[in-house]
Protein backbone atom coordinates (compact mmCIF):
# COMPACT_ATOMS: atom_id res chain seq x y z
CA UNK A 1 0.00 0.00 0.00
CA UNK A 2 1.43 3.38 -0.77
CA UNK A 3 2.53 5.47 1.91
CA UNK A 4 -0.02 8.47 0.97
CA UNK A 5 -3.04 6.20 1.46
CA UNK A 6 -1.67 5.45 5.15
CA UNK A 7 -1.19 9.03 5.51
CA UNK A 8 -4.83 9.36 4.93
CA UNK A 9 -6.12 6.30 6.79
CA UNK A 10 -3.98 7.86 9.55
CA UNK A 11 -5.69 11.32 9.54
CA UNK A 12 -9.10 9.38 9.56
CA UNK A 13 -7.23 7.27 12.57
CA UNK A 14 -7.65 4.12 10.93
CA UNK A 15 -4.41 1.67 10.72
CA UNK A 16 -4.44 -1.46 9.43
CA UNK A 17 -3.17 -4.34 11.01
CA UNK A 18 -0.99 -7.01 8.92
CA UNK A 19 -3.70 -9.55 8.29
CA UNK A 20 -6.46 -6.93 7.35
CA UNK A 21 -3.96 -5.75 4.82
CA UNK A 22 -3.56 -9.14 3.58
CA UNK A 23 -7.43 -9.79 3.20
CA UNK A 24 -7.52 -6.14 1.17
CA UNK A 25 -4.67 -7.06 -1.04
CA UNK A 26 -6.01 -10.82 -1.82
CA UNK A 27 -9.32 -9.20 -2.48
CA UNK A 28 -7.91 -6.75 -4.93
CA UNK A 29 -6.13 -9.43 -6.83
CA UNK A 30 -9.53 -11.14 -7.36
CA UNK A 31 -11.39 -8.30 -8.19
CA UNK A 32 -8.54 -7.43 -10.55
CA UNK A 33 -8.53 -11.29 -12.12
CA UNK A 34 -12.62 -11.13 -12.09
CA UNK A 35 -12.87 -7.55 -13.89
CA UNK A 36 -11.48 -9.37 -17.24
CA UNK A 37 -14.18 -11.14 -18.02
CA UNK A 38 -17.14 -9.47 -16.51
CA UNK A 39 -16.63 -5.83 -15.91
CA UNK A 40 -17.31 -5.56 -12.19
CA UNK A 41 -15.45 -2.04 -12.42
CA UNK A 42 -14.67 0.39 -15.06
CA UNK A 43 -11.78 -0.54 -16.66
CA UNK A 44 -10.60 3.81 -16.61
CA UNK A 45 -11.33 2.96 -12.85
CA UNK A 46 -9.29 -0.02 -12.58
CA UNK A 47 -5.56 1.42 -12.08
CA UNK A 48 -7.45 3.56 -9.15
CA UNK A 49 -8.91 0.91 -7.61
CA UNK A 50 -7.25 1.86 -3.94
CA UNK A 51 -7.96 5.72 -4.63
CA UNK A 52 -11.59 5.66 -6.06
CA UNK A 53 -12.86 2.41 -4.12
CA UNK A 54 -11.48 1.27 -1.43
CA UNK A 55 -9.97 4.34 0.19
CA UNK A 56 -13.84 5.31 -0.21
CA UNK A 57 -14.89 2.29 1.43
CA UNK A 58 -12.44 2.24 3.82
CA UNK A 59 -14.10 6.02 5.42
CA UNK A 60 -16.67 4.71 7.23
CA UNK A 61 -14.61 2.60 9.57
CA UNK A 62 -14.43 5.01 12.34
CA UNK A 63 -17.90 6.02 11.78
CA UNK A 64 -19.06 1.94 11.88
CA UNK A 65 -16.73 1.82 14.98
CA UNK A 66 -18.24 4.71 16.74
CA UNK A 67 -21.55 3.58 16.20
CA UNK A 68 -21.67 -0.38 16.79
CA UNK A 69 -20.68 -2.77 19.44
CA UNK A 70 -19.07 -5.64 18.59
CA UNK A 71 -20.59 -8.69 17.17
CA UNK A 72 -22.94 -6.08 15.52
CA UNK A 73 -24.67 -7.36 11.74
CA UNK A 74 -24.37 -5.21 9.00
CA UNK A 75 -26.17 -5.73 5.27
CA UNK A 76 -24.74 -4.18 2.49
CA UNK A 77 -27.24 -3.06 -0.02
CA UNK A 78 -26.39 -3.76 -3.75
CA UNK A 79 -22.61 -4.68 -3.04
CA UNK A 80 -21.65 -5.20 -6.53
CA UNK A 81 -17.87 -5.89 -6.14
CA UNK A 82 -17.76 -5.36 -2.66
CA UNK A 83 -18.20 -1.64 -2.51
CA UNK A 84 -18.35 -1.04 0.28
CA UNK A 85 -19.20 -4.26 2.51
CA UNK A 86 -16.34 -6.98 1.77
CA UNK A 87 -13.63 -3.72 2.14
CA UNK A 88 -15.49 -2.60 5.48
CA UNK A 89 -15.58 -6.81 6.56
CA UNK A 90 -11.91 -7.06 5.47
CA UNK A 91 -10.42 -4.46 8.53
CA UNK A 92 -13.68 -5.10 10.74
CA UNK A 93 -13.52 -9.00 11.80
CA UNK A 94 -15.56 -7.93 14.61
CA UNK A 95 -18.94 -7.34 12.55
CA UNK A 96 -20.92 -9.22 10.84
CA UNK A 97 -21.29 -8.78 7.07
CA UNK A 98 -24.22 -9.90 4.51
CA UNK A 99 -23.26 -8.87 1.21
CA UNK A 100 -26.31 -8.27 -0.98
CA UNK A 101 -27.11 -8.38 -4.22
CA UNK A 102 -29.76 -8.70 -7.47
CA UNK A 103 -27.70 -9.93 -9.73
CA UNK A 104 -26.38 -14.17 -9.40
CA UNK A 105 -22.68 -12.94 -11.34
CA UNK A 106 -21.86 -10.69 -8.68
CA UNK A 107 -22.82 -12.81 -6.03
CA UNK A 108 -20.64 -16.12 -7.41
CA UNK A 109 -17.71 -13.29 -7.14
CA UNK A 110 -18.37 -12.06 -3.57
CA UNK A 111 -19.00 -15.48 -2.40
CA UNK A 112 -15.14 -16.29 -4.39
CA UNK A 113 -13.39 -13.25 -2.94
CA UNK A 114 -14.53 -13.07 0.33
CA UNK A 115 -13.20 -17.39 0.59
CA UNK A 116 -10.18 -16.18 -1.01
CA UNK A 117 -9.42 -13.46 1.47
CA UNK A 118 -10.43 -14.96 3.72
CA UNK A 119 -13.53 -13.27 5.45
CA UNK A 120 -15.21 -15.59 7.35
CA UNK A 121 -17.40 -12.77 8.77
CA UNK A 122 -19.37 -12.61 5.57
CA UNK A 123 -22.57 -13.93 4.39
CA UNK A 124 -23.68 -13.78 0.87
CA UNK A 125 -27.07 -13.26 -0.62
CA UNK A 126 -28.81 -12.86 -4.00
CA UNK A 127 -31.61 -10.66 -3.41
CA UNK A 128 -32.58 -7.46 -3.36
CA UNK A 129 -33.21 -4.97 -0.76
CA UNK A 130 -36.99 -5.27 0.47
CA UNK A 131 -37.75 -7.87 -1.67
CA UNK A 132 -38.76 -11.68 0.16
CA UNK A 133 -36.87 -14.54 0.04
CA UNK A 134 -34.46 -16.39 2.62
CA UNK A 135 -33.01 -14.05 5.19
CA UNK A 136 -35.48 -11.28 4.35
CA UNK A 137 -36.58 -11.60 8.03
CA UNK A 138 -33.01 -10.35 9.38
CA UNK A 139 -32.74 -6.88 10.66
CA UNK A 140 -29.36 -5.52 11.21
CA UNK A 141 -27.96 -2.94 13.35
CA UNK A 142 -26.51 -0.92 10.23
CA UNK A 143 -27.21 -0.84 6.75
CA UNK A 144 -24.49 0.37 3.99
CA UNK A 145 -25.33 1.65 0.76
CA UNK A 146 -22.51 3.24 -1.60
CA UNK A 147 -23.85 3.55 -5.46
CA UNK A 148 -27.54 1.81 -6.15
CA UNK A 149 -28.82 5.21 -8.03
CA UNK A 150 -30.90 7.31 -6.80
CA UNK A 151 -31.04 7.62 -2.68
CA UNK A 152 -35.17 8.67 -2.78
CA UNK A 153 -35.79 4.93 -3.84
CA UNK A 154 -33.81 2.81 -2.08
CA UNK A 155 -34.05 4.91 1.53
CA UNK A 156 -37.18 3.04 2.46
CA UNK A 157 -36.12 -0.19 1.95
CA UNK A 158 -32.66 0.16 3.93
CA UNK A 159 -34.38 1.83 6.54
CA UNK A 160 -36.95 -0.86 6.83
CA UNK A 161 -33.97 -3.73 7.49
CA UNK A 162 -32.83 -1.65 10.36
CA UNK A 163 -33.08 -3.01 14.03
CA UNK A 164 -34.12 -0.55 16.86
CA UNK A 165 -32.14 2.16 16.86
CA UNK A 166 -30.12 1.16 13.59
CA UNK A 167 -28.25 3.04 11.44
CA UNK A 168 -28.48 3.81 7.56
CA UNK A 169 -25.08 4.83 5.95
CA UNK A 170 -25.67 6.19 2.51
CA UNK A 171 -22.54 7.32 0.90
CA UNK A 172 -23.16 10.96 -1.23
CA UNK A 173 -21.17 13.38 -2.98
CA UNK A 174 -20.64 16.72 -2.63
CA UNK A 175 -22.82 17.36 -6.17
CA UNK A 176 -25.70 15.35 -5.08
CA UNK A 177 -26.25 17.51 -1.57
CA UNK A 178 -25.50 20.72 -3.62
CA UNK A 179 -29.28 21.40 -3.68
CA UNK A 180 -32.64 20.70 -2.19
CA UNK A 181 -33.79 17.62 -2.47
CA UNK A 182 -38.10 17.31 -1.97
CA UNK A 183 -37.57 13.38 -3.07
CA UNK A 184 -35.43 12.30 -0.48
CA UNK A 185 -37.23 14.68 1.65
CA UNK A 186 -40.58 12.78 0.75
CA UNK A 187 -39.05 9.85 1.01
CA UNK A 188 -37.77 10.12 4.57
CA UNK A 189 -40.78 11.46 5.51
CA UNK A 190 -42.91 8.52 4.56
CA UNK A 191 -40.37 6.23 5.90
CA UNK A 192 -40.65 8.06 9.33
CA UNK A 193 -36.81 8.35 9.57
CA UNK A 194 -34.66 11.28 9.98
CA UNK A 195 -31.01 12.35 8.98
CA UNK A 196 -28.84 11.91 12.50
CA UNK A 197 -25.67 12.93 10.79
CA UNK A 198 -23.46 14.14 7.77
CA UNK A 199 -20.22 12.43 7.75
CA UNK A 200 -17.42 14.14 5.88
CA UNK A 201 -13.94 13.34 4.63
CA UNK A 202 -11.89 13.93 1.52
CA UNK A 203 -9.95 11.63 -1.10
CA UNK A 204 -6.54 12.30 -2.18
CA UNK A 205 -6.24 14.89 -4.79
CA UNK A 206 -9.48 15.91 -3.83
CA UNK A 207 -11.07 19.68 -2.93
CA UNK A 208 -14.37 18.88 -2.09
CA UNK A 209 -15.90 16.83 0.69
CA UNK A 210 -17.29 14.00 0.28
CA UNK A 211 -19.98 12.54 2.46
CA UNK A 212 -21.54 9.59 4.40
CA UNK A 213 -25.01 10.65 5.57
CA UNK A 214 -26.38 8.48 8.49
CA UNK A 215 -30.46 7.60 8.26
CA UNK A 216 -32.27 6.42 11.73
CA UNK A 217 -35.85 5.92 11.98
CA UNK A 218 -37.54 7.76 14.30
CA UNK A 219 -39.11 6.19 17.48
CA UNK A 220 -42.48 5.85 17.84
CA UNK A 221 -44.06 7.69 20.40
Amino acid sequence: MKEEFRSVLAAWGVELPAESLARLEAFEAALREKNAVQNLVSRNDEPLLWERHILDSLAAVPLLKRLLKAGASVADAGSGAGFPGLVLAAVLPEFKFDLLDSRSKRCEFLTGAAAAMPCPNVEVAWRRVGEGGPGSERRYAAVTERAMGHLENILPQCLNILSGGGSFLAWQSAAQLAGRRPDVEAALAKARGEQAEDYRYRLPGETEDRHILVFRKKARK
